[in-house]
């Protein structure tokens, strides 16, 4: 647990780069355990910091140019002597199982403590300490933190010789920490983050025609169902309201696959969309007002954009033979879609339409066949799948497409990720 205290100064990000320094982790006491946790605080939260891409770094080699850190009383004409602006300090005890953590932040030109942190758990994850420090440091500027979100997504590393199936799992926002979520042993596909993190919806074959799912993450339960499909009918690709209070989805149970939206809890459907092509894979705007979806009615699958009601219906893209998988920033000052795109012969890539110019840019260039994007909840990252050597794994990439980093999430085909809170 965190004891807060108001930051004095902030974080401007704009004209001069902020230059951090990050020095090790101070131990309480010489012995192994603290020493390890302090490790890979250090090393997680250094990580954390640099992922943003919004400050630079004080390199290794000039944090040990200069005397050792005294936690207690910095000597801040050192750090200026390297060129530091910025620097964090963290120390890390162990109490039994417990360990602590504090973490100070200081303006090096003035001295001032910018931000004070104590934290307080088990020992056994001390990432998750790091992470929170991180996301506290980047309240100090004017952009959202990432580092305790979760990604989830669907890998078929369960199936067996006898029985190929896709359970879903999470992992923190860098792929460490890996936890499934489904166990039934069937096809579990299309994971979409309710708003407050809490639950899951998806897509599950377990009674044999596509269904969607909720699974209560920390109540360990699921409910089936969910938008109550008759005998055989099918839905797919869930996706919740940026309010939470609604689920679009498609839905054949008018005898063609079309967009409804539900309540959260299924009730109350109504159907959007009613041509005689087919139109899945909804997405919501930032704002609730407007859907985005794939329709095939002009002969290949292409985006569409309408009114949360159904209505004002307009084409979004016309550059490639196929475009599908909407994900709409939620950042509302982007005002942009990422979606999957074949964009030239052969495989699929990640594209992002500016609605504004209609100007699309491609983000996963040579990287082999992408899919699936998803926006991080502050809007300057997508991460999505790729094909390569001929295993899928998740990806992830800045808004621009500059830096892209596949993710160790674990073993098997790792696909269609979404992020979530």
């Amino acid at each position: 647990m965190a004891s807060p205290q108001e930051p004095i100064e902030q974080i401007v990000i704009g004209g001069v780069t902020p230059r951090f320094a990050v020095p090790e982790c101070v131990p309480r006491t010489r012995d192994q355990r603290t020493e390890a946790a302090c490790r890979t605080i250090t090393q997680v939260l250094r990580n954390d910091l640099r992922f943003p891409g919004l400050f630079q770094f004080v390199s290794d080699s000039m944090l040990t140019a200069i005397p050792p850190l005294d936690p207690e009383a910095p000597n801040f004409e050192d750090w200026q002597g390297i060129g530091a602006r910025i620097l964090v300090v963290t120390r890390a005890g162990l109490t039994g199982d417990e360990l602590k953590v504090e973490v100070r932040v200081y303006f090096v030109d003035s001295g001032q403590t910018m931000l004070a942190r104590q934290y307080s758990g088990r020992a056994d994850n001390p990432r998750i300490f790091a992470h929170q420090a991180s996301d506290d440091i980047m309240t100090l500027t004017q952009y959202q933190g990432v580092a305790r979100t979760r990604i989830a997504f669907a890998s078929d590393r369960d199936s067996t010789a006898e029985r190929s199936s896709k359970e879903l799992y999470i992992v923190d926002y860098d792929g460490f920490n890996p936890r499934r979520v489904t166990v039934n042993g069937s096809l579990n596909i299309l994971p979409a983050w309710s708003r407050d993190g809490t639950s899951l919806g998806y897509v599950s074959y377990r009674r044999g025609t596509p269904l969607i799912y909720l699974a209560r993450i920390f109540e360990g339960k699921s409910v089936p169902n969910v938008t109550g499909e008759r005998e055989d009918g099918q839905a797919f690709a869930p996706a919740f309201s940026p309010d939470g209070e609604k689920i679009a989805f498609a839905s054949n149970r008018s005898g063609n696959m079309d967009i409804w939206v539900a309540n959260a809890d299924g009730s109350e459907p109504r159907q959007i969309t009613n041509t005689r092509a087919s139109e899945t894979a909804p997405c919501w705007s930032p704002t609730g007002q407007e859907i985005a979806f794939t329709s095939s009615r002009t002969g290949t699958p292409q985006l569409w954009v309408m009114s949360a009601e159904g209505l004002n219906v307009r084409r979004l893209t016309t550059v490639g033979a196929w475009n599908d998988g909407c994900a709409w920033n939620p950042a509302r000052q982007y005002g942009e879609i990422a979606y999957t795109a074949q964009l030239e012969a052969g495989g699929l890539d990640i594209a992002v339409i500016d609605l504004a110019t209609r100007q699309v840019r491609q983000i996963s260039q040579g990287r082999g066949s992408c899919e699936y994007p998803s926006w991080a909840p502050n809007g300057r990252h997508l991460v999505f799948s790729c094909k390569r050597s001929g295993t899928w794994t998740i990806t992830v990439s800045d808004r621009e497409g500059r830096s892209l980093q596949s993710l160790a999430t674990g073993a098997g085909n790792n696909v269609q990720p979404d992020w979530g809170p």
